[in-house]
């Protein structure tokens, strides 16, 4: 009996070892079982995903029908220059040019500022034209960049005008060459 008690598992008399067929069962056993864990935790993970963006769509969704709608401003009297804008950039080397047509949104009814701006016509259209003259085509290059050269420009018209102020400039046609 002691030699029995000697013998491990697995082994014969011999001292060899001999394979099991359970050990071999053991194994895909544990495979399986770590295999169903993954799955477990993927769909576990997926329906936490799940309600989670349900959750953050009805909160958004609760955000934006809280926000109030609000009419729009009121239309804006214009003031269209009849003639368009050609003016060569301050670009050295190569020749650009710029070819723009404008108007002047203002108050609706004020009847003085859109007399006072028919009056001031060559005035305005010369300081328009040396703040035009002094950008080059990289000056005028994103879309950021011509909103504040709308912003520059109302600021200078705004400047030399008494009966009002302009509230926007607008490009009817904005070409840099």
């Amino acid at each position: 009996m002691a030699d029995d008690e000697l013998l491990e598992e697995g082994e014969d008399e011999g001292g060899e070892y001999q394979p099991q067929a359970a050990s071999g069962l053991n194994r895909i056993v544990k495979i399986l079982i770590y295999v169903a864990i993954a799955v477990a935790g993927m769909l576990l993970m997926a329906f936490i995903a799940y309600f989670v963006g349900k959750e953050a769509a009805s909160e958004q969704f609760k955000e934006v029908s809280s926000i109030a709608v609000v009419k729009p401003p009121p239309p804006l009297e214009s003031f269209n220059f009849t003639e368009e804008f050609r003016v060569n950039t301050a670009d050295q080397g190569e020749a650009h040019f710029i070819k723009m047509k404008m108007s002047l949104g203002f108050e609706q009814g004020n009847k003085a500022l859109s007399a006072e701006l028919a009056q001031r016509t060559p005035q305005l259209r010369d300081t328009i034209i040396l703040i035009l003259s002094g950008k080059t085509k990289a000056d005028l290059a994103s879309q950021r960049d011509k909103v504040e050269l709308r912003e520059e420009l109302k600021a200078s018209i705004n400047h030399l005008l008494s009966e009002g102020k302009v509230k926007e400039v607008y490009f009817t046609e904005f070409i840099v060459n």
